[in-house]
């Protein structure tokens, strides 16, 4: 059985907006120790509402005293005079109204100020259609069906839009009619973009598939008119909340089910639901199969894979720092690394369940025993760095110790961590990716470098640990990425979030032409060997998995950080090749003809 994901499954950029404008707001208020509330659920999805309510973000009550309180409209809108009420009320308006809401709003409310009346094609008592209509002036109809134009009045002027997640095809069936019966009719298409790219690729996707999976709440309107599209594309459809609700064992007679989501619904939802097909299409494949796919996502997933890595990434930096590579490095390098991934993958189990289901599954499956290694791990890399060298076991014993309990416990002052909204360096954005970019860039080039009886210039060593910072950085960031939605909801800060996703990604092209330049004039500079110019295929990976990431092309959980860590094996493969001798052909290629 064979899996096929919408590309555009999942939240929309107005929900999306919502979420972040709410959870904002939420940590704000929590300093002030003020309420946050929506008027009605913010969206139509019962496990976010669920999510958001363990935040403290409640929902506006009839007797609620809102005085001092924060109150978030939610991305549906809402109509003139309950924004009057909530101002009444003493409360502090947040508006994350949908922009693309927005435009109706305004549209119905120039039309009608001209004397025209308004007809909204969409949903009878949907929270956004509700909210249009009180910008009608009491001039407003709604037709959520072709019969339903029969029963409108005689109108001398009309002003026609659609409710933002309508289904375009009833839209336009409706506007071709109602021009025919009204002689003056202004049709204004306001049916969301991403709406339109939502049901045109479910149309697409059900020619190609025998089934159809639609996750979403099953009071979201846009999640139900999926369905319906399905359906109507003659699909057998299975519309589900969560993963509980699929009986996988319908679906044994597809061979390829299609994926889709409504506007409201979280990337997890999402992802539990496939890796439930996929987990099923396992169990049906044959044992050679499902044993290699058991194994390659425990091999990624236990950060062994991210060991072997590090291994790589040492073995690189050894010889563009000129040192003979030594085995008891590597390992050092390898042990530490491993067991700072493992315990920190451990600890973050409630973002890693939002972002990466099958991932926090193999810890909560295994916890003690990945946790075991972890520390086995840490405590063998203290063994072999004392035995190869102090200095070294000094400093990866000081990293553990800052990156254990400086980087978790809360440094400052109570009255001073209000005023600055931090109460210690985790949660500073971007603090996370900055530490593990240092830790990787100590133990896999400063220790060879110190090992090697510090034959390298300095210089030298500068690049190597500029290459080996940036290359961590960029890969911690990627995944951030990729995580964004979760981290968000469990409250952690990292770039992507603070930020944005556009200009992380041009934030991570600058530092890989950073250090595109500096790996390309080092050698003429003197700084290092010409193997620098051979570790340039890393960088350009790294755009490279960057700009697949981008188009959607590289998927989630263990393939997507497959693809990523690979690129510190990479560099240990270049440096294999490097001392082998397999460089100089091409080395004497490019000196004389470039």
């Amino acid at each position: 059985m064979k899996v096929k994901v919408a590309k555009t499954a999942g939240f929309c950029m107005g929900v999306r907006r919502a979420m972040d404008i709410v959870l904002d707001a939420a940590y704000k208020e929590k300093r002030g120790n003020s309420g946050v509330y929506t008027d009605g659920p913010l969206i139509h999805n019962p496990q976010v509402l669920e999510l958001l309510q363990r935040k403290g973000i409640g929902t506006v009550k009839e007797t609620e005293d809102l005085s001092n309180s924060t109150v978030v409209i939610r991305a549906h809108g809402i109509t003139p005079l309950r924004r009057k009420q909530i101002e009444a009320s003493g409360a502090k308006i947040c508006d994350a109204t949908c922009p693309r809401v927005m435009r109706v709003q305004s549209i119905i409310k120039r039309y009608s100020s001209q004397g025209y009346s308004t007809v909204i094609v969409g949903d009878e008592g949907h929270a956004e259609v509700v909210g249009l209509l009180g910008y009608a002036e009491g001039k407003g109809h709604v037709v959520g069906s072709l019969e339903d134009i029969e029963k409108l009045p005689p109108m001398d002027k009309v002003c026609v839009v659609a409710q933002t997640t309508q289904d375009k095809r009833l839209f336009k069936e409706v506007t071709s009619r109602l021009k025919k019966r009204y002689a003056e009719c202004q049709v204004f298409e306001t049916v969301c973009h991403s709406t339109s790219s939502r049901q045109d690729e479910v149309v697409s996707l059900c020619r190609s598939v025998d089934a159809m999976i639609v996750v979403g709440g099953r009071g979201s309107a846009n999640t139900n008119r999926l369905v319906k599209i399905c359906e109507d594309e003659g699909v057998p459809t299975f519309h589900v909340e969560t993963e509980n609700e699929l009986d996988v064992r319908k679906l044994e007679d597809f061979e390829v089910v299609g994926v889709t989501a409504g506007a409201s619904t979280p990337q997890w939802l999402i992802k539990r639901v496939v890796d439930k097909v996929s987990a099923y299409e396992r169990q049906k494949a044959g044992r050679l199969r499902r044993g290699v796919k058991t194994l390659l996502n425990t091999f990624v997933g236990s950060c062994l894979y991210l060991g072997i890595g590090a291994v790589s990434l040492s073995y690189a930096n050894a010889v563009l720092l000129g040192v003979e590579p030594q085995i008891s490095y590597c390992a050092i390098a390898a042990l530490f690394l491993f067991s700072m991934h493992v315990v920190n993958n451990t600890a973050n189990r409630e973002a890693a369940a939002l972002n990466e289901p099958s991932m926090a599954r193999l810890y909560d499956k295994y916890r003690t025993i990945l946790l075991s290694f972890g520390l086995a791990g840490l405590v063998a890399s203290y063994g072999l760095a004392f035995l190869l060298d102090f200095s070294v076991f000094l400093m990866i014993f000081l990293a553990s110790v800052f990156f254990a309990l400086a980087f978790r416990i809360h440094l400052l002052p109570e009255s001073l961590s209000r005023l600055l909204r931090y109460k210690g360096l985790e949660q500073f954005a971007g603090s996370k990716e900055i530490f593990f970019g240092i830790a990787w860039a100590l133990t896999t080039a400063l220790i060879p470098f110190i090992v090697g009886g510090q034959s390298s210039a300095l210089p030298t060593l500068a690049v190597a640990l500029a290459f080996a910072f940036s290359m961590t950085f960029i890969r911690a960031v990627i995944l951030d990425i990729r995580d964004i939605q979760g981290d968000r909801l469990v409250g952690k800060e990292t770039i992507p979030i603070a930020i944005g996703k556009k200009w992380t990604k041009i934030m991570l092209v600058v530092v890989a032409s950073m250090i595109a330049c500096l790996l390309a004039v080092s050698p003429s500079l003197g700084w290092t060997s010409d193997f620098s110019y051979f570790l340039l295929p890393c960088v350009f990976y790294a755009c490279l998995y960057l700009f697949l990431y981008h188009l959607r092309v590289i998927g989630e959980g263990a393939a997507c950080e497959a693809v990523v860590d690979f690129n510190f094996v990479l560099a240990g493969i270049l440096a294999f090749l490097w001392e082998m001798g397999a460089m100089t052909p091409l080395l004497n290629f490019f000196e004389k003809y470039v």
